[in-house]
Protein backbone atom coordinates (compact mmCIF):
# COMPACT_ATOMS: atom_id res chain seq x y z
CA UNK A 1 0.00 0.00 0.00
CA UNK A 2 2.88 2.32 0.82
CA UNK A 3 4.46 1.59 -2.59
CA UNK A 4 1.22 2.42 -4.34
CA UNK A 5 1.00 5.79 -2.54
CA UNK A 6 4.55 6.67 -3.54
CA UNK A 7 4.10 5.48 -7.15
CA UNK A 8 0.67 7.13 -7.72
CA UNK A 9 1.96 10.72 -8.21
CA UNK A 10 4.74 9.51 -10.55
CA UNK A 11 2.24 7.41 -12.49
CA UNK A 12 -0.13 10.38 -12.75
CA UNK A 13 2.69 12.61 -14.01
CA UNK A 14 3.75 9.94 -16.53
CA UNK A 15 0.17 9.58 -17.82
CA UNK A 16 -0.10 13.37 -18.04
CA UNK A 17 3.18 13.62 -20.00
CA UNK A 18 2.20 10.76 -22.33
CA UNK A 19 -1.22 12.39 -22.94
CA UNK A 20 0.52 15.68 -23.72
CA UNK A 21 2.89 13.99 -26.16
CA UNK A 22 0.01 12.24 -27.94
CA UNK A 23 -1.95 15.51 -28.04
CA UNK A 24 1.03 17.25 -29.63
CA UNK A 25 1.48 14.43 -32.16
CA UNK A 26 -2.27 14.58 -32.99
CA UNK A 27 -2.13 18.35 -33.52
CA UNK A 28 0.84 18.03 -35.86
CA UNK A 29 -0.92 15.20 -37.74
CA UNK A 30 -4.12 17.26 -38.04
CA UNK A 31 -2.19 20.27 -39.29
CA UNK A 32 -0.53 18.30 -42.10
CA UNK A 33 -3.48 16.09 -43.00
CA UNK A 34 -6.41 18.47 -42.52
CA UNK A 35 -5.63 22.12 -41.81
CA UNK A 36 -2.91 22.66 -44.42
CA UNK A 37 -4.80 21.02 -47.34
CA UNK A 38 -8.03 22.81 -46.42
CA UNK A 39 -6.20 26.18 -46.27
CA UNK A 40 -4.67 25.57 -49.71
CA UNK A 41 -8.08 24.66 -51.13
CA UNK A 42 -9.61 27.76 -49.51
CA UNK A 43 -6.86 30.00 -50.97
CA UNK A 44 -7.59 28.64 -54.44
CA UNK A 45 -11.33 29.12 -53.98
CA UNK A 46 -10.73 32.70 -52.82
CA UNK A 47 -8.90 33.35 -56.10
CA UNK A 48 -11.90 31.98 -58.00
CA UNK A 49 -14.28 34.13 -55.93
CA UNK A 50 -12.24 37.16 -57.02
CA UNK A 51 -12.89 36.19 -60.65
CA UNK A 52 -9.61 34.43 -61.49
CA UNK A 53 -10.82 31.42 -63.47
CA UNK A 54 -7.28 30.48 -64.53
CA UNK A 55 -6.58 29.13 -61.05
CA UNK A 56 -5.96 25.40 -60.85
CA UNK A 57 -5.53 23.72 -57.48
CA UNK A 58 -2.56 21.40 -57.15
CA UNK A 59 -3.07 17.91 -55.79
CA UNK A 60 -1.26 17.01 -52.59
CA UNK A 61 1.24 14.24 -53.00
CA UNK A 62 1.06 13.45 -49.29
CA UNK A 63 -2.68 13.88 -48.84
CA UNK A 64 -5.43 11.34 -48.84
CA UNK A 65 -7.39 10.27 -51.90
CA UNK A 66 -10.41 12.28 -50.69
CA UNK A 67 -8.58 15.60 -51.04
CA UNK A 68 -7.33 14.70 -54.50
CA UNK A 69 -10.88 13.85 -55.56
CA UNK A 70 -12.20 17.13 -54.16
CA UNK A 71 -9.42 19.10 -55.85
CA UNK A 72 -10.07 17.39 -59.19
CA UNK A 73 -13.79 18.25 -58.92
CA UNK A 74 -13.01 21.87 -58.00
CA UNK A 75 -10.63 22.17 -60.97
CA UNK A 76 -13.35 20.92 -63.33
CA UNK A 77 -15.80 23.41 -61.78
CA UNK A 78 -13.29 26.27 -62.20
CA UNK A 79 -12.74 25.32 -65.85
CA UNK A 80 -16.51 25.28 -66.48
CA UNK A 81 -16.95 28.62 -64.73
CA UNK A 82 -14.20 30.07 -66.90
CA UNK A 83 -15.98 28.81 -70.02
CA UNK A 84 -19.27 30.29 -68.86
CA UNK A 85 -17.54 33.59 -68.07
CA UNK A 86 -15.96 33.67 -71.54
CA UNK A 87 -19.27 32.83 -73.21
CA UNK A 88 -21.02 35.52 -71.18
CA UNK A 89 -18.42 38.14 -72.12
CA UNK A 90 -18.58 37.15 -75.78
CA UNK A 91 -22.38 37.24 -75.69
CA UNK A 92 -22.42 40.73 -74.16
CA UNK A 93 -19.85 41.93 -76.69
CA UNK A 94 -21.84 40.54 -79.63
CA UNK A 95 -25.17 41.85 -78.34
CA UNK A 96 -23.66 45.28 -77.74
CA UNK A 97 -22.35 45.36 -81.28
CA UNK A 98 -25.63 44.15 -82.75
CA UNK A 99 -27.62 46.80 -80.85
CA UNK A 100 -25.12 49.56 -81.52
CA UNK A 101 -25.32 49.08 -85.31
CA UNK A 102 -29.05 49.90 -85.68
CA UNK A 103 -28.67 52.76 -83.22
CA UNK A 104 -25.87 54.27 -85.32
CA UNK A 105 -27.95 53.89 -88.49
CA UNK A 106 -30.98 55.53 -86.82
CA UNK A 107 -28.82 58.36 -85.50
CA UNK A 108 -27.36 59.00 -88.97
CA UNK A 109 -30.77 59.06 -90.65
CA UNK A 110 -32.19 61.26 -87.89
CA UNK A 111 -29.33 63.70 -88.48
CA UNK A 112 -30.11 63.68 -92.20
CA UNK A 113 -33.77 64.38 -91.41
CA UNK A 114 -32.73 67.65 -89.75
CA UNK A 115 -31.55 69.07 -93.06
CA UNK A 116 -33.84 72.03 -93.96
CA UNK A 117 -33.64 71.56 -97.74
CA UNK A 118 -34.70 67.89 -97.67
CA UNK A 119 -37.42 66.79 -100.05
CA UNK A 120 -40.52 65.05 -98.76
CA UNK A 121 -39.54 61.94 -100.69
CA UNK A 122 -36.10 61.76 -99.00
CA UNK A 123 -37.64 62.58 -95.61
CA UNK A 124 -40.05 59.64 -96.02
CA UNK A 125 -37.20 57.34 -97.17
CA UNK A 126 -35.09 58.26 -94.12
CA UNK A 127 -38.04 57.76 -91.78
CA UNK A 128 -38.61 54.30 -93.29
CA UNK A 129 -34.95 53.42 -92.75
CA UNK A 130 -35.25 54.49 -89.12
CA UNK A 131 -38.37 52.30 -88.76
CA UNK A 132 -36.52 49.32 -90.31
CA UNK A 133 -33.69 49.68 -87.81
CA UNK A 134 -36.17 50.13 -84.94
CA UNK A 135 -37.85 46.86 -85.93
CA UNK A 136 -34.44 45.17 -86.18
CA UNK A 137 -33.50 46.35 -82.70
CA UNK A 138 -36.89 45.33 -81.33
CA UNK A 139 -36.40 41.87 -82.86
CA UNK A 140 -32.94 41.59 -81.25
CA UNK A 141 -34.24 42.61 -77.84
CA UNK A 142 -37.20 40.23 -78.11
CA UNK A 143 -34.81 37.37 -78.90
CA UNK A 144 -32.61 38.30 -75.93
CA UNK A 145 -35.65 38.24 -73.66
CA UNK A 146 -36.70 34.86 -75.10
CA UNK A 147 -33.20 33.52 -74.52
CA UNK A 148 -33.30 34.74 -70.92
CA UNK A 149 -36.70 33.11 -70.42
CA UNK A 150 -35.43 29.81 -71.86
CA UNK A 151 -32.34 29.97 -69.66
CA UNK A 152 -34.43 30.39 -66.51
CA UNK A 153 -37.00 27.77 -67.51
CA UNK A 154 -36.85 24.27 -66.17
CA UNK A 155 -37.57 21.57 -68.70
CA UNK A 156 -39.02 18.30 -67.45
CA UNK A 157 -38.82 15.39 -69.87
CA UNK A 158 -42.01 13.48 -70.56
CA UNK A 159 -41.49 9.75 -70.37
CA UNK A 160 -43.49 7.49 -72.61
CA UNK A 161 -43.25 3.87 -73.67
CA UNK A 162 -41.45 3.13 -76.90
CA UNK A 163 -41.65 -0.04 -78.95
CA UNK A 164 -38.00 -0.63 -79.70
CA UNK A 165 -38.78 -3.36 -82.23
CA UNK A 166 -40.93 -0.98 -84.23
CA UNK A 167 -38.22 1.67 -84.14
CA UNK A 168 -35.58 -0.76 -85.36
Amino acid sequence: EEDIRRAAPATFINVFIIAGIFTLIDRVRRYYQITRPVKKIQEGLNQVMKGDFTTQLQKFSDSSYAYDTIIASINVMIKELGSVETLGNDFISNVSHEIKTPLAVMQNYATLLEAPDLTDEKRLEYAQKIMEQTRRMSFLITNILKLNKLENQQIFPQMEKLDLGESV
